[in-house]
């Protein structure tokens, strides 16, 4: 099928405009767009585009344009027709004569907005009887239909050579048969062979849960017993901390001090406490330099309770309670 489209363009009558053009600059704000600029300055979008070699009606907030307006010197004809220029619109037209888009498709005849440069157009209601009516857009179709129709007869097949086609035919379906059940067998094979392989991984799978259980399981016998032994290592240090506290208590006793109760106000009575600041240390909290001061080496709480009490009472021979502020009055 072929179409031959053709379509009318509108048409208006002839009538002209005096222009002077006045050479500006404009600054691009935001929103702005060419459309707008030409309409303020009553010029084109094409001669903008022009003046500032642009390719495209793209621009930016800041640039500045050059833009010649034209200021009209000679009102429209009296008759109402105005000559459409390169870049002109409806719209803009519309409100150059504080009419509607609508009025001028109206009055012009026009079903859409198409204009062309170069033609006029009825501006007000008062002329639109001297505008000449504008053909609306017409479709011809041409439709060209060929048939061709054609009829082979083939002559009659002899008897014997029928009978041979109808052999060849059942040949060939029952080649068709046997092929689609080995094509049956062969997806038959392949499922079962899936399945086997589907059934030998989720054992596998299940086995290695299974060894992980018991992994786990092992684990966490290990970390019990780990945590006992620290348990019974804790125990034994407490008992070691205790039989210290009454030797101290007895070494106490015997030189007419009482330590162990300087060691309990002091320490609670351990050995190998450190204060939270680091700076004293064990039972009765020397810094290490008083420690030294008395004889001591190393780290007071690393001293055995004995030592500790025997550098307390050398301080105490020398100083009497005073280093011991808080609790030298429980000795």
């Amino acid at each position: 099928m072929k179409k031959v489209l053709s379509v009318g363009a509108a048409i208006a009558v002839s009538g002209t405009l005096a222009y002077s053009a006045e050479a500006a600059s404009h600054t691009v704000d935001k929103g702005d767009t060419l459309s707008q600029i030409a309409h303020e300055n009553n010029t084109t979008v094409d001669a903008i585009k022009a003046e500032n070699n642009l390719s495209s009606n793209l621009i930016l907030p800041g640039q500045v344009l050059e833009v010649s307006s034209e200021e009209n010197t000679e009102a429209p004809a009296e008759d109402g027709i105005y000559k459409i220029k390169s870049g002109d619109t409806l719209f803009e037209i519309a409100q150059q004569f504080d009419v509607t888009v609508s009025d001028l498709k109206a009055w012009n005849n026009l079903s859409s907005d198409l204009i062309f440069a170069g033609k006029t157009l009825a501006v007000s209601g008062n002329s639109v009887e001297q505008a000449p009516v504008v053909e609306a857009p017409q479709v011809e179709e041409t439709q060209e239909v060929q048939q061709t129709e054609q009829v082979n007869q083939a002559p009659a097949q002899p008897s014997e050579e029928v009978q041979e086609q109808r052999a060849a035919e059942q040949a060939a379906q029952e080649q068709r048969a046997a092929e689609q059940a080995a094509q049956e067998q062969r997806a038959a094979e392949q499922a079962a062979q899936e399945q086997r392989a589907a059934e030998q991984a989720a054992q596998e799978q299940r086995a290695a849960e299974q060894a992980a259980a018991e992994q786990r399981a092992a684990e966490q016998a290990a970390a019990e017993q780990r945590a006992a032994e620290q348990a019974a290592q804790e125990r034994e240090q407490r008992n070691q901390a205790q039989a210290q506290n009454q030797s101290t208590s007895t070494s106490s006793n015997a030189s007419g001090q009482n330590w162990g109760a300087l060691a309990q106000c002091e320490s609670s009575g351990n050995a190998s406490v450190v204060s939270s600041n680091g700076l004293y240390h064990g039972l009765y909290q020397f810094d290490v330099q008083t420690w030294r001061s008395v004889g001591g080496s190393g780290l007071p709480s690393q001293a055995s309770a004995a030592e500790q009490t025997k550098r307390a009472q050398i301080l105490f021979d020398q100083r009497g309670a005073q280093p011991w502020p808080v609790c030298g009055s429980r000795l």
